[in-house]
């Protein structure tokens, strides 16, 4: 059903009239798995996106939308330069190992830039593994390892984010257990790839007033939120919003994200939602129920719901077999080569 709405819209230009809308703000896309597995059996949060699906985003994005690197957004923010008008910031939670093999490949091949962010505990944990750029069914299993990471920031285009240490609800511990969270991520990745101030993307997307100072005082140059919308050159910068891209998405489903469409959908539902709740007040039927966070709302406009794990582990089957590349065949796992100047 949602897909049908979507597409109807498109073909109506109701998508095309939401991007030119949102089109002098900058949304962040969250991806968090991209395999070459078919589609997976199991993926309770429909997070893993099949090859295939990814390229179709991508030449939509070339195609539709000016892909700007985090550091862009940034430096437009210091500068007070106007971004161009469509812009696009592509990041990807987690720090699968997939984003080595997968991801970063078609990034060099395309000439775009994307920010991943890591789990520094998990990195820590394949600490002695050797390099190796080759894709193996595990890889959306498997989370980078340091040698991988310091290959990745080295690479054009890619820079390395923070996703905590161990990708706990920073929300639900107290402000020393958030405080060393947030420190000791941030000084992996500062030893590990020189990166002096680094990225944050919040685990679970969720971060209050006292998470988003923490993560300020500690020296963090931004913080993305799972929060549903885009950003503008007045947005806070450490309550960045995103746009959380889900494994099924075809193209008119991913235009209405991108576009802002499912925006105003989320508006449209909260405001129906306030008003039925009011209803109940009324009528003595209750107290009114909160508003859910974007985060934690239905799949038709945000994808992501917390879980104990960052995301959730591909099932192995015996029926399931690497998918074909989009296009004709699978990109080779290109070389990463050292960062050169522009």
């Amino acid at each position: 059903m949602k897909k049908i709405l979507f597409a109807v819209l498109r073909g109506a230009g109701v998508t095309r009239l939401a991007a030119w809308w949102h089109r002098d703000r900058t949304v962040f896309l969250c991806y968090h798995s991209v395999t070459k597995w078919p589609r997976p059996s199991r993926d309770e949060l429909n997070l893993h996106v099949p090859l295939a699906v990814f390229v179709k985003h991508l030449d939509y994005l070339q195609s539709h939308c000016r892909v700007v690197s985090l550091g862009d957004y940034l430096a437009a923010r210091e500068s007070g330069r106007r971004l161009p008008d469509y812009a696009a910031v592509l990041t990807f939670d987690d720090g699968m190992r997939n984003f080595l093999t997968v991801v970063a490949p078609l990034m060099k091949e395309r000439g775009l830039a994307a920010t991943v962010f890591v789990i520094t505990e998990k990195a820590s944990e394949r600490d002695n593994t050797r390099f190796d750029s080759e894709w193996t069914p595990l890889d959306s299993r498997r989370h980078l390892s340091w040698p991988e990471i310091r290959a990745l920031a080295a690479a054009p285009g890619i820079t390395i984010g923070s996703h905590s240490h161990t990708h706990p609800d920073l929300t639900a511990l107290a402000e020393e257990e958030a405080r060393a969270e947030l420190r000791d991520s941030l000084a992996a990745i500062r030893k590990h790839t020189g990166e002096a101030r680094p990225a944050l993307a919040y685990p679970h997307g969720r971060a209050g007033v006292r998470v988003r100072e923490l993560a300020e005082a500690l020296g963090y140059s931004c913080a993305l939120t799972g929060e549903l919308g885009a950003n503008d050159m007045r947005s806070d910068l450490f309550d960045l919003r995103r746009v959380v891209i889900a494994g099924d998405d075809d193209i008119a489903t991913f235009a209405a994200r991108v576009s802002g469409l499912t925006w105003w959908y989320d508006r449209a539902r909260s405001f129906f939602r306030k008003l039925k709740s009011l209803a109940a007040a009324d009528g003595a039927r209750g107290p009114r129920a909160a508003k859910p966070s974007a985060h934690e709302g239905a799949r038709f406009v945000q994808t992501k719901n917390p879980s104990p794990e960052p995301i959730p582990y591909l099932a192995r089957s015996s029926s399931e077999s690497p998918c074909a590349a989009a296009r004709t065949s699978s990109p080779p796992a290109a070389s990463l080569s050292a960062k050169s100047s522009p």
